[in-house]
């Protein structure tokens, strides 16, 4: 289920962290030495309307029997053929006696498996966005608590081998998708996980996805395996405005030490002009 983003890529890509001690660790061995990126699922993600569609099931009797007929074989394998037949009918006549709708049990149940098997890694095309550093870049304290503009944000190089990580530009637009689940058209289904309300545009996001193998009930351990290593992709490290120093310079004398090319900055301020850059470290 990958369509191939053949538009012109941004040579930058950007990953704000939020930092705690229980990750630090993760965060500068897995993610900034080792270059990986875990994908979350939809449902761990902060937008409560990540993936937003609406479902249709359109056609005649035989084409949804046809698709309930597949969605169960794929999703009910315990059930034998005769069990599986009389469900793929009484699912196929609750849906079309609730044309032109989809009954609510029906529509929760997609949303469901879909919170699950589908995995995103989000970008951004911003470094120096002050929402994006208070919201997804914080630093906690142990003594103080969490600490806005205090995290990190991971910098990439992003390159033609990012493509086949499904890498596109996320698609901003307050109309809502809808996709004839009958049709079976995986194209419609996949460009609406790259679509996200305009109150989100000031993000400009870019992300990857990937589909996870697996059916209810999922096993506690979904999310173990769903990551992607980004050779050679990780060129540096920038330090929110309120990044302690401990914190910048645990992460410099380890990261330096196995990748001497990545390069430190912070963000800082001009208190004259309020004009935002980044500033090399020494």
């Amino acid at each position: 289920m990958l369509i191939s983003y053949a538009g012109e890529l941004p040579e930058k890509l950007y990953r704000y962290r939020t930092v705690r001690e229980a990750n630090l660790e993760r965060l500068i061995s897995f993610e900034i030495i080792e270059e990986a990126v875990y994908l979350a699922c939809l449902k761990d993600l902060n937008d409560p309307d990540e993936g937003r569609f609406l479902l249709r099931l359109e056609g005649d009797r035989a084409e949804i029997m046809q698709y309930w007929n597949e969605a169960l074989k794929s999703t009910r394998p315990e059930l034998n053929l005769a069990e599986a037949e009389h469900e793929a009918e009484s699912l196929t006549e609750r849906v079309i006696q609730s044309m032109p709708g989809v009954p609510e049990h029906i529509v929760k149940l997609v949303r469901y498996v879909m919170e699950h098997v589908v995995r995103v890694a989000c970008f951004t095309t911003q470094p120096l966005s002050y929402s994006m550093w208070a919201n997804y870049a914080k630093y906690f304290d142990p003594n103080v608590g969490p600490i806005d503009h205090g995290g990190i944000c991971i910098e990439y190089k992003c390159d033609d081998a990012w493509r086949s990580g499904n890498l596109h530009p996320v698609e901003y637009s307050d109309v809502v998708p809808e996709i004839n689940a009958v049709a079976r058209d995986e194209n419609e289904l996949t460009k609406a996980i790259y679509q996200k309300s305009r109150e989100w545009r000031c993000e400009e996001e870019w992300r990857i996805m990937s589909i996870i193998q697996a059916r209810p009930p999922f096993p506690n351990n979904l999310t173990a395996n769903s990551k992607i290593k980004l050779e050679n992709g990780v060129t540096g490290v920038i330090f929110g405005m309120s990044s302690p120093r401990s914190l910048i310079d645990a992460i410099r004398e380890k990261v330096i030490v196995s990748n001497p090319k990545i390069t430190f900055k912070q963000v800082i301020r001009d208190p004259m002009t309020f004009s935002r850059q980044l500033r090399d470290l020494d």
